[in-house]
């Protein structure tokens, strides 16, 4: 079994696999963040260090482990996994204007896709019930060829560790970061747990994530997307 080892992730600034998960980063904090901020404008060369709000670390490792192994570990029962995404997008009442993008990207070279289902269900509102047997579909297919690698994942998480540190996740001025200190208990927590169970936890989102972002989504392979008659989504 891998660990996670403090002094890993040091990749030069400039290195493209940093650059990209830097971009990821920011995307999620884009989307997800920046909204529950009052913030004020910063001039020149400024910077104003923020905690995160809206997002737990256990978020981010939710979201760059689905990006490496996809979401194939919570289909238990694909008897029945259309409907439960049909019930889900019908849940809540939707306005002619949805929050979220249709697909937003979790895995730094863009293969990985969070389908956003208030937006499924906004853009296919003449037929909620086929967009959902599609997205099913594509989500199946995505599981049985979605494998992941521990070890990539492990550095991966390593080189957030970083990017966190350097104060890299960085909007107009504002920077978002986590304290070492609760960064250096997570990963000590981890590892942890991987030493006692022998494989890489799966985590769900924080209850604070849940109630500020309210995520409503189902993870596919961008293959499989494009290949699908959701292969619109992209253009949205």
């Amino acid at each position: 079994m891998n660990s996670l080892k403090s002094g890993a992730g040091q990749l030069p600034p400039d290195n493209p696999y940093r650059a990209a998960l830097c971009r990821l980063l920011i995307q999620q904090f884009m989307l997800h963040e920046v909204e529950h901020h009052n913030l004020q404008a910063v001039s020149g060369h400024d910077r104003v260090c923020l905690a995160p709000i809206a997002h737990g670390l256990i978020d981010i490792y939710k979201c760059l482990h689905q990006g490496e192994f996809g979401v194939g570990h919570t289909i238990d029962h694909p008897q029945g996994f259309a409907q439960r995404i049909y019930q889900e997008m019908m849940r809540d009442e939707i306005s002619d204007t949805v929050r979220e993008p249709a697909v937003e990207s979790i895995s730094s070279d863009g293969r990985m896709l969070r389908v956003n289902l208030r937006a499924l269900r906004h853009f296919f509102a003449g037929d909620p019930a086929a967009a959902a047997r599609d997205l099913a579909t594509a989500c199946l297919q995505s599981a049985r060829i979605t494998e992941g690698n521990d070890t990539r994942f492990l550095e991966t998480l390593d080189l957030f560790r970083s990017i966190n540190q350097a104060g890299d996740i960085a909007l107009a001025g504002h920077v978002f970061i986590f304290p070492a200190d609760l960064v250096d208990t997570f990963f000590f927590e981890l590892r942890a747990l991987m030493r006692r169970t022998g494989q890489i936890p799966v985590f769900s989102h924080s209850e604070t994530y849940r109630r500020l972002n309210r995520p409503s989504y189902r993870v596919v392979e961008r293959p499989v997307l494009q290949a699908s008659p959701l292969e619109v989504l992209l253009e949205k």
